[in-house]
């Protein structure tokens, strides 16, 4: 009930100066008070106080045989679309108003999927994190629990920065022992055809696993104009797509195993188009790919993660690109 009533009453979207522009039901922090008497009622009946704006639960569960996703709230400007598709895996998709975020956006997901159960998140399109002038708040973050005998597969678009943007994000997997996961983080320099090569303010990335107890990943990006230009040769020089694959979980083993000794017996090519590195840890691997245009990276992405197919019944993108 209270999603519904948060939806219907604050709507906002993009403005060009890199805000939100809300309407005219809406009001800062969206209280009870706002509301009549009668959804006043609802809400309090429902919760104590009122849910912050970008946040979203997800839980997934095995029920009869399959994957089916038992709760999915959002608040504005967060949106969860679940559309229902063959296969034993729960497949979501996130979205924003705008298909972006503003300077003052921040999205917090909470995602618990269940003994057993398998659930793919991707997103709608790329994220695009629009300038920031004030430089205010911006950014995601995402807290994911993995149980027993589960799969998490995080494989959304690219974040595409604009110029003057901020963008901060932190994502955090707790991961059962006999679970698994696959994470892929990855960000392209911008809006190239309008001269936009890493031309954003800051970007900023922290991305931490926990397999049991074991803290088994911590890694992190950070990239601020205020140490030099971006495109500087030693930085990101010619190339315009940065990638990160994770993979976590006995489960995941061999095909960990394999891709492993397939970068490991690449040659590094003097003027490559992509190049690619890989990481051993504990109970997984950590793969690090650039690439001179977005679209290389992404059609090495589609080959690397086609060992999916088997836990899926298909590849994250297969329906997208």
């Amino acid at each position: 009930m209270w999603k519904s009533i948060v939806e219907q009453n604050v709507y906002t979207s993009p403005t060009p100066e890199g805000g939100r522009e809300s309407s005219p039901n809406a009001t800062d922090g969206c209280s009870p008070e706002d509301f009549p008497k009668t959804e006043r009622r609802c809400w309090r009946s429902h919760m104590e106080k009122p849910p912050q704006l970008g946040h979203g639960i997800l839980e997934v569960s095995w029920v009869e045989g399959r994957s089916a996703i038992t709760r999915a709230q959002a608040v504005n400007p967060l949106k969860l679309l679940t559309p229902r598709r063959r296969g034993a895996a729960a497949w979501v998709y996130t979205s924003t108003f705008g298909g972006g975020l503003v300077a003052g956006d921040e999205i917090d997901l909470e995602v618990k999927i269940g003994p057993q159960a398998t659930c793919v998140i991707n997103t709608q399109s790329f994220t695009k994190v629009y300038k920031n002038p004030e430089n205010l708040r911006c950014g995601q973050r995402l807290r994911a629990t993995v149980s027993n005998d589960a799969l998490l597969v995080l494989a959304p678009d690219p974040v595409t920065c604009f110029a003057g943007a901020t963008y901060n994000q932190q994502q955090r997997f707790d991961v059962h022992p006999d679970g698994a996961l696959v994470v892929v983080d990855w960000l392209t320099s911008g809006r190239r055809a309008r001269d936009e090569c890493w031309a954003f303010s800051k970007y900023c990335s922290h991305l931490d696993v926990y397999l049991g107890q074991e803290h088994v990943l911590a890694d992190r990006l950070l990239l601020d104009s205020v140490d030099g230009p971006l495109e500087a040769p030693y930085r990101m020089g010619r190339f315009h797509c940065l990638a990160v694959v994770v993979l976590v979980g006995e489960r995941l083993g061999e095909e960990r195993q394999r891709l492993l000794e397939q970068v490991s017996g690449q040659p590094v090519k003097r003027e490559s188009q992509i190049i690619e590195a890989a990481s051993p840890i504990r109970h997984g691997a950590v793969f690090r790919i650039m690439g001179m245009a977005t679209e290389q990276v992404a059609q090495h992405l589609r080959e690397k993660l086609r060992l999916l197919d088997k836990f899926l019944g298909d590849t994250p993108w297969a329906r997208k690109w």
